[in-house]
This record gives C-alpha cells, structure tokens and sequence, in this order.
C-alpha cells in the first residue's frame, strides 16, 4: 500500500472527526471513528515526567491501539493512538494521540542523530507554585524563574530570576511542565519569544 500522507495536526480543530486503526484486543486493522474531543491535553508519564500537547479523541481505543495512525476525513495521518483514560481497562470514549508535527519532529531527529535533540533556554524555576502566591505578584499563571544559567540564551537575552515566563510565543504557559513542552516543540537554533513580567511590567525577550 502506499504511504499514509502526513497531515497538519497545528489545524486541528475541536469538533473535527477522525479514524482510529489499530488492532485493539488482537482484532487486525480496526477502525473506529469518532471526533477530536479537545487539544492540548496532558498526561503523566513514567519517572514523573509528563506527555504534553496531546489530542483528545472520543474514537474507541483500546489495548492493541497504541501506535496506530489517527487519521482525518481525507485519510492523512494526524496523530499516533497512544493512550486512553479508563476506570474499567477499556474504551470509554476518552483516548490520546500524539500530534504528527510531534511524531515527525522526533522522526527526523532520530534518523538524523540517532537521538531525539531538545533545546533549552537556560532557566531554572520554582517548582509546584500555588496560585495564590502569583496572584499576589499580580498575574494569574506563569513560571517564577529561580535561576538563569550564565551565557545561556535567557542571559544573553536579559533575563533575571524572579522573572515570570507567562508565555512563549503568544501561547500560554501555565506550570513547569508547560514549559519544557513548548520548548520542547520548537527546533534546536530556532527564536522564541517569551513574554515575561518583571515587577508587574509587561516585557518580551527573544532568545
């Protein structure tokens, strides 16, 4: 058969509908079908680690779905089936695909490398910091910075601890791990754009 077009999982949009294929329960070349549920999910992984960016979908998955292709209406691949959320061990309409953008991200990077390459900004923050604590310094989610690395694009770009990265991009972040997964997201040598409040200053650092 031919290659599974790849398609663009940026322009996914909640309501939209897709196929699962897998083989849940050792049933070869399964198809359900069902609609994106929500984006941007979490989940957490092993070792205390967490899957960000992932696509909700109410498409049956279940054990034998993980690493099938989760398609869309014209058959181009969206996302891999990688997990479900479940009290009973079986399908109950909530499931989670990885992104393609990620897929192939990570796709090329280890037929490049042999590695999967991520990038840092050179920052350390506060970690598990309550909302009333941000709420006090005047803002309603964000990262407190605890640390900048000497010579790391957060010092070349200014940065200073006690910053608040509330957003990268123009996207939100909201805890530590929102963070580590937008950066995550973009190429090693790309700019971002971080917006950050200072003292109750709004600012943008490119690094």
């Amino acid at each position: 058969p031919p290659p599974v077009p790849i398609g663009e999982s940026a322009k996914l949009r909640t309501g939209q509908k897709v196929y699962a294929i897998g083989n849940p329960f050792g049933l070869d070349w399964t198809l359900t079908t069902g609609i994106i549920s929500a984006m941007d999910r979490s989940l957490p992984g092993e070792n205390g680690t967490q899957i960000d960016h992932l696509i909700q979908t109410d498409a049956a998955i279940n054990p034998g779905n993980s690493g099938g292709a989760l398609v869309d209406l014209s058959g181009r691949l969206v996302g891999i089936n990688t997990a479900i959320f479940s009290r009973s061990g079986g399908s109950q309409g909530i499931g989670f695909a990885l992104p393609v953008n990620t897929v192939v991200r990570v796709y090329n990077d280890i037929i490049k490398d042999g590695r999967v390459t991520r990038g840092s900004i050179g920052i350390s923050w506060a970690p598990n910091t309550k909302q009333e604590t941000l709420k006090a310094l005047g803002v309603d989610h964000g990262v407190i910075v605890s640390e900048v690395r000497k010579g790391g694009p957060a010092d070349k770009a200014g940065m200073k601890a006690d910053d608040i990265v509330m957003g990268i991009n123009g996207q939100s972040i909201r805890n530590g791990d929102d963070l580590v997964g937008r950066v995550a997201d973009l190429p090693v040598g790309s700019t971002a754009t971080l917006q950050v409040d200072r003292d109750g200053k709004k600012m943008d650092f490119k690094l």
